[in-house]
């Protein structure tokens, strides 16, 4: 078994930040590879999960280095990961290269990872070299412009996997959008536009909510927004 390789072609890897705010994330076209990078704070460290086979890898990543060129952004450091549950212990380690860029002429963002394995114990990819190319995760709304937890839990959290994408902002016409205490409740605050980031509530990890077939989005300010693209838009990270 080619552990790495499965992990990279069939798996589903995700590098997972502590901070919330300052990390995105990415997924390959087919979306088996997930990454949630962290990009600001002095300790960029983090960790990774994937599933090969019925077995769940774990793996930690420490960034040792960083450094931006020509609209690109560049981290190196050292992976680690074993295999949990039952069977043979299996532990790979190397080092991890990170360049996060725009892709082509869109604003869309995309990071390649490369894996280059060095070490561990009955890890089989010794020596082996294996890259992903990943584009960002950022929600996208259905036929009818909502954004569900189905579209929009496209963030990978910590410890309760995938939640509703973090950030947001307002893109209603009139440049105003009510927060209400209830979905179309009283008006408890106006967000506006290019003055007030909407951020969800992810201490639930799905801050969507349906009421009368229709989405509302629970913000950290304790109301709830329309979910709908007439509304509102996820917003890139990091911004």
């Amino acid at each position: 078994m080619k552990k790495l390789s499965i992990l990279l072609s069939t798996g589903v890897v995700s590098l997972i930040w502590c901070t919330a705010a300052s990390a995105t994330t990415y997924v390959n076209p087919n979306g088996k590879t997930t990454l949630n990078l962290s990009e600001k704070g002095n300790n960029r460290s983090g960790f990774y999960i994937t599933k090969v086979g019925n077995r769940e890898f774990l793996g930690n990543i420490q960034i040792t280095r960083s450094e931006g060129a020509a609209g690109s952004y560049y981290y190196n450091g050292t992976f680690k990961d074993s295999a949990s549950g039952p069977g043979r212990k299996i532990v790979c380690s190397g080092d991890i290269t990170i360049v996060r860029r725009q892709v082509g002429r869109s604003s869309q963002l995309g990071a390649e990872v490369t894996w280059k394995v060095k070490g561990g114990e009955n890890c089989p990819s010794m020596g082996q070299t294996f890259k992903v190319n990943l584009v960002e995760a950022l929600p996208r709304p259905n036929a009818s412009g909502d954004y569900t937890s189905s579209n929009a839990n496209t963030w990978l959290g910590q410890t309760s996997g995938l939640g509703t994408w973090p950030s947001w902002r307002v893109t209603s016409r009139d440049g105003e959008l009510n927060c209400r205490q209830t979905p179309n409740g009283a008006i408890k605050q106006v967000y506006r536009a290019n003055q007030d980031p909407i951020a969800a509530e992810l201490r639930g990890t799905n801050a969507i909510k349906i009421e009368n077939d229709q989405p509302w989005l629970l913000t950290t300010k304790g109301c709830y927004v329309r979910a709908n693209s007439q509304y509102v838009q996820p917003v890139s990270m990091p911004q």
